[in-house]
């Protein structure tokens, strides 16, 4: 095989190469899948007042409580926040998990942008957000206070 313009084909065979190594730089197959927002704190807000009931920082410190009587409820939003500060609530394939250590004490129902938090029986308990994906959890917050008043 005869080249004829030698310096074409060495340019174009030096831009293929730079554009395969470009490639495979980009190639993520051995990073973790990170399309979704990492999250480094909460905030929970009452949905009606938007006044913010619970704060958690990137230290994991957490600000507030939830309260709420017994027998009645308290309509609330939970959103995480992310490293750049936004907030943002998992979407796709993944999803809001909540666990409350005494469930025979407070429920919390989440649909859509807000949930209810309803006062079940007085007494105190805790609360743990997390952002589940899969079969395990991408985050949980630290447990969060609850009080139920009579």
């Amino acid at each position: 095989m005869r080249i004829r313009n030698r310096g074409a084909f060495f340019g174009r065979l030096a831009l293929a190469t730079v554009l395969s190594a470009g490639a495979a730089a980009c190639d993520s197959s051995t990073e973790p899948d990170h399309d979704h927002d990492e999250a480094v704190g909460l905030v929970v807000l009452d949905h009606a007042t938007e006044e913010t009931l619970v704060t958690v920082n990137s230290s994991r410190q957490v600000t507030g409580s939830l309260s709420v009587q017994a027998g009645q409820e308290r309509s609330i939003e939970v959103w995480f926040v992310g490293e750049d500060g936004d907030r943002f609530v998992p979407e796709g394939d993944h999803s809001l998990g909540i666990a409350i250590a005494d469930p025979s004490r407070a429920s919390i129902h989440m649909h859509g942008d807000h949930g209810h938090f309803e006062g079940l029986l007085a007494g105190s308990t805790t609360v743990v957000f997390s952002i589940v994906h899969g079969s395990h959890s991408d985050y949980d917050s630290p447990a969060i206070p609850i009080t139920v008043t009579p």
